[in-house]
């Protein structure tokens, strides 16, 4: 591995191959590392700065529903923000800065209820999935037994 060569930037290609390897599976840094010609280091680095979570300990599959709904704001909340936001955009003497501040807070909570949205539908969906898994596991148990 030291006679690599010290490649600094990564391009386009290298990181889609990064990712595609990692989307197989292949989650072994030394794999990677060969497979890229990069060090171990440089990919487990990379794939922190594209957001893939890297523990060195064990890879797991993350879920939605690792997310707490309590560290969440509800469809209420947000629609509080955006109605105060909305109220404050409305007075008179504002300035620039404190304008755009309010847009800026104005789009994010537009933005962040539409991925509230989706993200209670994908925790509906995995929650039953999971129903499904046991259910199977539990009539692959049954069956078993009948043997």
């Amino acid at each position: 591995m030291d006679n690599m060569p010290n490649k600094y930037y990564w391009t386009r290609e290298e990181e889609a191959k990064l990712l595609e390897l990692w989307k197989k599976g292949i989650t072994d840094l030394n794999v990677l590392a060969k497979e890229l010609g990069r060090k171990p280091l440089a990919v487990e680095r990379k794939l922190q700065r594209m957001a893939v979570v890297v523990s060195k300990q064990k890879f797991q599959k993350t879920t939605t529903t690792e997310i707490k709904s309590k560290d969440l704001l509800t469809h209420e909340e947000a629609l509080k923000l955006l109605a105060g936001a909305i109220e404050s955009l409305q007075q008179p003497g504002q300035d620039k800065l404190e304008l755009q501040r309010l847009r800026i807070l104005v789009d994010a909570v537009q933005t962040y209820d539409s991925v509230l949205e989706k993200f209670e539908r994908w925790v509906e969906i995995e929650s039953r999935l999971l129903a499904m898994d046991e259910k199977i596991a539990e009539l692959k148990k049954a069956k078993g037994n009948k043997s």
